[in-house]
């Protein structure tokens, strides 16, 4: 590879394992036709426009682009892909790059209350996307305990981590109730159901 095209946004994405066939994409759409997140989540999600971005060297719109933030990494698109393109790996590639460049997720990420975390790992192991960890952190008022971190670039707002903490200690949503979190998953699921107050 050239110096001229490491240098080049593309150049960049490839460079990062996972981003290194980012041309073979000839944006036939079958990874959109597979998504679920472009399905239930949000129209404008669409891999295959993520990836045209990436290849004519348009950093600041794909980072600007709602599918580098909102890709689960599920890889439902991956078998599909004519071309066999790991199709997250490119996205998470251009994530990456979006986050060094000082960019950060419109996804509302999940919060821990670190006043009332007990640190048991039961977010960790449950969710799906590698996005908490058990930290040692001094927080205000108890001293240097073990907490939950969310990191905001993998966190899909999922709501996994609230379903199973005992401490009710995680969640998206400011109220980290049971009922508040099914009712939101139950509208994600069926968006034409109606949700109890």
């Amino acid at each position: 590879m050239s110096h001229a095209v490491r240098d080049t946004f593309s150049g960049h994405v490839r460079a990062i394992p996972g981003g290194e066939h980012l041309e073979l994409c000839y944006s036939c759409g079958t990874c959109v036709s597979q998504c679920m997140v472009q399905q239930k989540a949000d129209l404008n999600y669409n891999p295959r426009r993520l990836i045209r971005k990436a290849v004519f060297d348009l950093d600041k719109e794909s980072f600007e682009d709602v599918t580098t933030w909102l890709c689960s990494a599920c890889d439902l698109c991956y078998p599909a892909c004519p071309q066999e393109i790991h199709i997250s790996g490119v996205i998470l590639a251009v994530r990456e790059l979006a986050i060094q460049a000082g960019k950060s997720t419109p996804v509302k990420t999940a919060r821990v209350n670190e006043q009332t975390c007990v640190a048991c790992g039961l977010c960790v192991e449950a969710f799906p996307y590698k996005a908490i960890q058990l930290v040692d952190k001094k927080v205000p008022n108890r001293g240097l305990v073990s907490v939950s971190q969310v990191d905001a670039g993998k966190c899909m707002a999922c709501g996994l981590c609230g379903a199973v903490c005992r401490s009710t200690s995680i969640g998206v949503e400011e109220d980290f109730s049971d009922d508040a979190l099914m009712n939101g998953l139950w509208h994600w699921l069926n968006p034409a159901a109606e949700v109890t107050p």
